[in-house]
C-alpha cells in the first residue's frame, strides 16, 4: 500500500482563492512547524492582506505513534494544532467569537482565518 505522506492547506478567500499549498508530512514522532504571515519565508506567505502581521500565526501537525499491527508496520495518527504569535488582529478558528489563545487544536477540514484570509487544513490522504 502507497502511503501519501502529504498534508495541505487551501486559500477559501482572497487572491489566492482555490490554490492549494502543499507540505510533507512528519516523520512518526516527528513534528511539522508551518509559519503563516506577512513576511518573506513564511512557509504560508500572506504579503496581500495588510491584516496580517510579519510572523502571525504557526500551524503545527504532529505524527504520535500508535499501537502496530500485522498490517499496518509503524502506525501514526496526526494531530494539528494552530497558535497565533501574538499578532494585532488576532487568528481564528472557524466561526468561534473570539481570538485563539495559544495553542488550538485544529481537526482536518476547518477553516481558520488569518488577517482576512481564510485557510482550509485540508484532510489528509492515505492512498
Amino acid at each position: 500500500m502507497y502511503m501519501n505522506r502529504e498534508l495541505s492547506v487551501t486559500f477559501m478567500s482572497g487572491p489566492l482563492d482555490g490554490k492549494t499549498l502543499h507540505f510533507e508530512q512528519p516523520e512518526t514522532g516527528e513534528e511539522l512547524i508551518i509559519n503563516i504571515g506577512r513576511r518573506d519565508g513564511c512557509d504560508i506567505h500572506l504579503p496581500f492582506d495588510n491584516q496580517v502581521s510579519r510572523l502571525h500565526a504557526r500551524l503545527g501537525c504532529k505524527a504520535n505513534p500508535v499501537t502496530g499491527s500485522e498490517s499496518v508496520a509503524d502506525p501514526f495518527i496526526l494531530s494539528f494544532w494552530l497558535e497565533d504569535m501574538g499578532s494585532r488582529n488576532g487568528t481564528f478558528i472557524e466561526r468561534e467569537k473570539g481570538a485563539i489563545k495559544g495553542k488550538s487544536g485544529l481537526r482536518p477540514g476547518a477553516l481558520f482565518r488569518i488577517g482576512r484570509t481564510w485557510l482550509r487544513l485540508d484532510v489528509p490522504l492515505s492512498i
